[in-house]
């Protein structure tokens, strides 16, 4: 019974945790996807960079 109860307790705990974890990220935020690339700052929605691939794949051609 007592395990019962200890079980009872870390399912409320996560469920408490959780709903703070959703109420505090913010509904624009994609699933840990980068919106905007890191070097240029173009917004790419988790794709590759178009800039970035040009220049890193011409060799200065």
């Amino acid at each position: 019974m007592v395990l019962a109860y200890i079980g009872i307790a870390i399912g409320i705990l996560l469920v408490i945790i959780l709903i703070v974890k959703i109420s505090r990220t913010s509904p624009r935020e994609v699933a840990g996807i980068d919106v905007y690339c890191k070097k240029c700052g173009l917004e790419t929605r988790g794709l590759n960079c178009p800039k970035c691939e040009r220049k890193s794949q011409s060799f200065g051609v």
